[in-house]
């Protein structure tokens, strides 16, 4: 198996307490993961973690086979451009405008033009509907959906290979939300990235992923492919989330 994300025997401790411990995680090129759990079952930290955001205490994760604890900045930079992350809270940068924050990836990793670079942001605005009148407006001028999809925007911007969200639906109802996560599923097929959410939703785990890990306390509890975890926890109707 070609495997573009994995971490091995992984620990996080955070104030004194211990989050993860011995955790094994393996993530296919291409493959949809949801890992699916209630609030403070430790997803959000686990993401930040796998995508080197926060180190871990003890263990190690490898991208693309490059340990990201000890890896050059040269090869880091190599590694980051390959990927996105969508946050629960879009984590927009606060006193930049809409268009700067989607261009900011490509002013980053690339030497484009801003021809170049302006050209890529339209076609990513116009992916996720962000409203060009806002183009020049700060996040907090904006609805928290408007701002979820100028943070998707901006996580797409490069095309990334490896794409990291977290309970990506804040913000979202309805047909935002059927919108955006149909734009998900035509992307991982038509790019063959593979995508690593966080969710509560069981209906969006059953909707997307291709293998689900359920997340309780710090712990993998059960991991299997969509129908094994739809069959151990039952269907939901649509507008339910995770109840233990």
């Amino acid at each position: 198996m070609d495997m573009i994300l994995e971490a091995r025997d992984l620990a996080f401790s955070l104030a004194g307490k211990q989050i993860f411990q011995n955790l094994h995680f393996r993530l296919q090129r291409g493959e949809f993961y949801v890992l699916l759990g209630p609030s403070g079952s430790g997803k959000s930290v686990l993401l930040k973690l796998f995508s080197g955001l926060l180190p871990p205490s003890q263990g190690r994760v490898e991208i693309e086979g490059v340990n990201l604890a000890t890896a050059s900045k040269e090869a880091l930079q190599g590694i980051r451009i390959k990927m996105g992350f969508i946050f629960q809270d879009a984590a927009l940068i606060s006193n930049m405008s809409i268009y700067d924050n989607i261009a900011l990836p490509l002013r980053y990793h690339t030497r484009w033009t801003e021809a170049e670079v302006k050209a890529r942001v339209d076609e990513e605005m116009a992916r996720f509907e962000v409203d060009r009148q806002y183009d020049q407006s700060i996040p907090a001028q904006l609805s928290l959906g408007m701002r979820q999809r100028a943070a998707f925007a901006r996580a797409f911007v490069l095309e990334p290979q490896l794409l990291f969200l977290d309970e990506p639906a804040t913000g979202l109802g309805g047909e935002a939300e059927f919108f955006v996560f149909k734009v998900l599923k035509d992307y991982h097929r038509e790019k063959g990235a593979a995508l690593l959410m966080a969710t509560t939703a069981r209906h969006l785990a059953y909707a997307l992923a291709d293998r689900i890990g359920l997340l309780e306390n710090g712990r993998m509890v059960a991991e299997g492919s969509t129908r094994e975890i739809h069959d151990r926890l039952g269907p939901m109707k649509p507008a339910d989330s995770w109840s233990a």
